[in-house]
């Protein structure tokens, strides 16, 4: 942070002297000077300090005079003058510290051999350094019920807990959800769930790292290792396109447990709960070993068979069919090193490509003049959300630095069909037709509101729309000077996989195996029938198509339909570099080996040294997020007509959710973030005779779907939101009593 003389103040920590700028946390500023001063509630993230724990205690003179007693130094902030002592050089701080300690371990167990916390825990590591050898207290401990399992994903130890308030702060002022709370008062406060519900919150993993003993602990991780016995594995979550920096804590060749890994450009130290606890666990339905269909069904082949058997295959199909006979299509599931291997052999083959499941969705390099990078969220002072996806859904964490940029007090618009989370706290909401999301930029543009004026704003479309619309519209809004566009991939690696050469979509490539013109598909890493839309007519393609090759790390219906199958890595088994959603390129490290034991890059390297391509090995290299391109020339988005919805039937709005896919129904702690539910209007809902929590169905294109009713004042009517886990669809529905 940037100075002047004007604001740089002086303050002396036992005995030395440093220059910090004014306001400074004390805490903060005896760090830079070597003074440790031990606080278990400071958290900076959490936002202002509140000195609950009293554990920074310190002796402060101002103005040469010395305050009356002692002071909590995560609030006091620095001033010119101050001196400060801590326990190191006070005995009256030493003295308030000691007894703070005392006060915290009269009613705390002494579990430190079997508490998940022992080895990793602030309370042990400040008592060994600052606490009374021995206990004066002879009274019996109170105790409470335990564990207490406050979610599928998380249990509360309350004897452990010292009232710290780091959960219930970051419940309510970071994640907004309200769900934990402080119960009754004094000597009787307790951390409970509002109303004893379950903490159902995208983001409620995060207070069990937040937690400084072990009152809070993950589920998948109790018993499980102690620190002595782990080892911390650096690496990047693969969940979705923010690409949030993870530690993979690894015992005994398995990944046991994901910590945050704190990078202030990308994730502020926070996880959502799908890139913490989802796991791809080695069930009976991982491949381990290539497939050949053959005339008894699939049967094992090696590695170098198969790799050989597709490149015969993709060489045969390409000699005989000619350009465009071969499609080779990915989820972004790769790295960028595979996406790289996989774009030669593309290219060699002459194969049709796609990274996403729509082509003007996904050309991302449309928005190249208009890019923001993920941090400037820190300093928008407008942030504007279109479309009818919850943020959350689409890149996880970016939702938290969204509700922190508006608590700085930036300005959030939400132009939607409502029913999404971050509406309820908005300044601005304009409700909108579903799926009208490129008419509604062009709505912006005419109407711009609150963007009039801004000096930062930040535009946010979570819809998959043409790209080309989105530029348009940045264009006409002048945000290639100001502020910018964060886009959306759908894939957690879209990006890199587009760079790589793997562009174009899957509308395309659907299309020309309808059409007879694709005699070869190579399916890498995803599943066309479950993640993308239309999954009746990719079905019927894939049962056309003469060679169907697919890498996969699941038997999903994709493989059912395959000739050739080859096992795929996940994320915490690849090494390579990925690229986020603004263009970071970040380092993965593989954690654990995959069950088949062979690289997915030493498969495609295989297979283009059988095509007579050489893969050339490069060490993988990160880097910062590439500078905005010069602005081009922009095109005004057509006008686009909302669709008409037919009287009793209503506009529906199914995008594909955060926590579905494969790891996540193979996660049991996660099974609460699948439970179904139905969104309606709430005048729709009475005109229904409806109530809340009704057992509601809803039929649509996709199929079916039932859960419990949920209303909403501000979700348009004729419009039903549900939380589908299948392929993602839209159109009409019709709305029944289950």
């Amino acid at each position: 942070m940037s100075t002047t003389a004007t604001n740089v103040v002086t303050v002396t920590f036992d005995g030395r002297d440093v220059q910090v700028p004014a306001g400074t946390p004390l805490v903060v500023a005896a760090a830079q000077v070597g003074v440790e001063i031990p606080v278990f509630c400071y958290e900076p993230r959490l936002g202002p300090p509140i000195g609950a724990c009293r554990m920074c205690l310190v002796e402060v003179e101002l103005g040469g005079r010395p305050m009356p007693k002692l002071q909590a130094a995560c609030t006091m902030t620095a001033a010119d003058g101050m001196v400060v002592k801590s326990a190191a050089t006070s005995e009256q701080a030493k003295e308030g510290q000691d007894a703070v300690l005392e006060f915290l371990l009269l009613n705390h167990p002494l579990d430190c051999p079997v508490c998940d916390k022992g080895g990793e825990c602030p309370l042990q590591d400040l008592t060994f350094r600052y606490g009374p050898a021995t206990s004066r207290m002879t009274l019996a401990k109170r105790t409470y019920e335990k564990p207490l399992p406050i979610s599928p994903s998380i249990v509360l130890d309350r004897e452990r807990c010292i009232l710290c308030y780091r959960c219930t702060r970051f419940s309510s002022d970071v994640a907004e959800d309200g769900e934990l709370i402080a119960r009754e008062r004094g000597a009787q406060s307790v951390i409970a769930t509002f109303e004893e519900r379950p903490y159902v919150g995208a983001f409620s993993g995060n207070v069990t790292e937040l937690c400084p003993v072990g009152a809070l602990l993950p589920t998948p991780y109790r018993f499980k290792a102690r620190p002595w016995e782990i080892v911390n594995v650096p690496t990047v979550c693969q969940g979705c396109p923010t690409g949030c920096n993870t530690w993979a804590t690894v015992r005994e060749g398995r990944a046991e447990r994901i910590l945050s890994r704190l990078n202030p450009a990308v994730d502020e130290g926070w996880l959502c709960d799908r890139g913490r606890f989802a796991r791809h666990e080695p069930l009976a339905d991982r491949l381990t070993r290539p497939l050949l269909r053959g005339a008894d069904g699939l049967q094992e082949i090696s590695f170098a068979a198969a790799a050989r058997t597709i490149a015969q295959r993709l060489r045969h199909v390409d000699s005989l069919h000619g350009a465009g006979s071969v499609a080779i299509v990915t989820g972004g599931s790769l790295t960028n090193e595979e996406a790289s291997a996989w774009g030669r052999i593309a290219a060699d083959v002459h194969a049709r490509t796609a990274s996403g499941p729509v082509a003007a969705a996904g050309a991302w390099e449309r928005l190249d003049p208009f890019a923001a990078r993920i941090d400037d969220l820190d300093r928008a002072d407008v942030v504007v959300v279109v479309g009818d996806a919850d943020v959350t859904d689409r890149a996880g964490v970016l939702d938290l630095r969204i509700r922190a940029a508006r608590r700085r007090g930036a300005h959030l618009m939400i132009v939607s069909s409502g029913g999404t989370l971050l509406e309820r706290d908005c300044d601005t909401f304009r409700p909108v037709a579903a799926g009208t999301a490129a008419a509604s930029l062009q709505a912006l543009v005419a109407d711009p509101g609150p963007l009039v004026g801004a000096t930062h704003p930040v535009l946010i479309v979570t819809d998959p729309i043409d790209l080309g619309h989105v530029a348009a519209a940045a264009h006409a809004l002048g945000l290639q000077e100001r502020g910018g566009v964060l886009p959306l991939p759908t894939g957690p690696n879209e990006r890199g996989a587009r760079q790589a050469g793997l562009a174009g979509g899957g509308d395309e490539v659907l299309a020309a195996i309808e059409s007879g013109a694709v005699r070869a598909l190579v399916l890498l890493g995803v599943d066309p029938t479950a993640d993308w839309p239309e999954a009746d007519r990719w079905q019927a393609a894939l049962a056309q198509t003469e060679h169907v090759v697919t890498l996969s790390p699941f038997v999903n219906t994709s493989v059912s339909w395959s000739h050739v199958v080859l096992p795929q890595a996940v994320d915490l088994e690849r090494e390579g570099t990925t690229t986020n959603l603004e263009g970071r390129r970040q380092r993965l490290r593989a954690a654990v080996k995959p069950p088949s034991g062979v690289a997915d890059l030493a498969v495609a390297t295989a297979i283009a040294t059988h095509l007579g391509i050489e893969i050339a090995r490069t060490a993988p290299q990160e880097s910062e997020p590439p500078p905005r391109a010069k602005p081009g020339r922009a095109t005004k988005a057509p006008a686009i007509r909302a669709a008409n919805v037919t009287a009793g039937r209503f506009a529906l709005v199914a995008p594909r959710g955060l926590f579905t896919g494969p790891a996540v129904e193979r996660t049991a702690a996660l099974a609460h973030q699948r439970a179904p539910w139905v969104m309606l209007n709430h005048g729709d809902a009475a005109a229904l005779g409806l109530s809340e929590h009704d057992r509601v169905t809803v039929r649509h294109g996709g199929g079916e779907h039932t859960g419990p009713l949920r209303t909403s004042r501000r979700l348009l009517e004729g419009t039903v939101r549900i939380n589908w886990a299948g392929s993602p669809v839209a159109g009409e529905a019709e709305v029944v009593r289950a």
